[in-house]
């Protein structure tokens, strides 16, 4: 079994979020990494006894440990743009952060969970050395049709600016972070391309970590779901596109991505989500001296992080048109 460094939900707690270890579950997942200086940023779910969807942040050293003091309420610092009638969902459920260096200047994404009648993206400028957030979040918005549930939008480049829609069919999308206001996402490519092997063995790619640019290509380590109801298994996989415009894709997962997990299917308390059971969920990625290392959340209870050589990603994923 692959090693991982798994970080305990206590230590990831902010002073005004430590009452909540007392009270009931705690359970902290899908963590976000970005490079900071010697170290870095690491943003995090946090639910809570009381149910809640928070997004915490910290920082780690070089060693991957939490910095003394670094922790912040996040969600608690957020604050909507005034004149916006958003709904009690989209201002309290805060899901899956994603972590972004656009123009040279941080930002924290997430998702408002599964509700009626749409969900919601924001993308969040954060300041440059104390990661609180400045001014308002901004509404990702769609020019055209979009799915009810949006979550798995994955940002890249560095200006311009795009975000992979969908990985099969590759859809991609425009924007730019600068300007006052919702962001305006324009799709301007849409290329089917074959996984079907693998996709018969674990399901259809969805978005994961932010793709990462390597020798020659962007590198987006996803994840896809597998198995039956009060069983579904979420696997992690890598796939592969040009790392210039019109990005088309240039590798196809050759299987799963082996994640480390010490906890199997086993939970410290009941699940969030009765309809799953294994679920390793990647949603950062850095490739760094040489490795990679990939964040990930355990069975909605756990962070993790995982590092791999480079040697171990590019075998992961094969050609297009090549069967296994």
């Amino acid at each position: 079994m692959r090693d991982c460094i798994v970080f305990q939900s206590d230590e990831l707690l902010p002073d005004t979020w430590r009452h909540f270890s007392a009270a009931g579950p705690v359970r902290t997942f899908n963590p976000a990494l970005l490079r900071h200086g010697d170290g870095w940023i690491f943003a995090y779910r946090v639910v809570g006894p009381d149910g809640c969807r928070r997004i915490g942040l910290c920082r780690l050293d070089s060693a991957l440990r939490i910095i003394a003091d670094s922790r912040i309420a996040l969600s608690d610092l957020v604050r909507f743009p005034d004149g916006r009638d958003y709904a009690s969902p989209v201002k309290t459920w805060f899901a899956d952060p994603r972590l972004y260096r656009l123009a040279g200047r941080p930002f924290i994404y997430w998702n408002s969970g599964w509700h009626e009648p749409r969900n919601y993206q924001f993308l969040q400028e954060l300041a440059a050395e104390t990661f609180r957030p400045i001014g308002p979040p901004r509404e990702m918005i769609l020019r055209g049709k979009r799915q009810v549930l949006e979550k798995n939008w994955t940002l890249f480049g560095t200006g311009p600016f795009y975000a992979a829609y969908s990985v099969s069919p590759h859809a991609l999308l425009q924007f730019t972070p600068d300007g006052p206001g919702d962001i305006a996402f324009e799709e301007i490519g849409n290329q089917p391309w074959d996984n079907g092997v693998y996709a018969a063995k674990y399901g259809l790619l969805r978005g994961g970590a932010p793709p990462q640019p390597v020798d020659g290509h962007y590198w987006s380590i996803c994840h896809s779901v597998n198995g039956t109801d009060g069983n579904y298994r979420y696997v992690a996989a890598v796939f592969r596109f040009a790392a210039n415009p019109p990005f088309a894709p240039s590798g196809a997962p050759a299987g799963i991505l082996a994640l480390g997990n010490p906890f199997g299917q086993r939970r410290l308390h009941p699940k969030l989500n009765p309809a799953v059971g294994e679920v390793l969920y990647p949603c950062g990625a850095a490739h760094h001296d040489g490795s990679w290392l990939v964040s990930y959340g355990i069975n909605d209870e756990h962070c993790a992080i995982s590092i791999l050589p480079h040697a171990e990603i590019a075998t992961a994923v094969q050609p297009l048109g090549e069967r296994t």
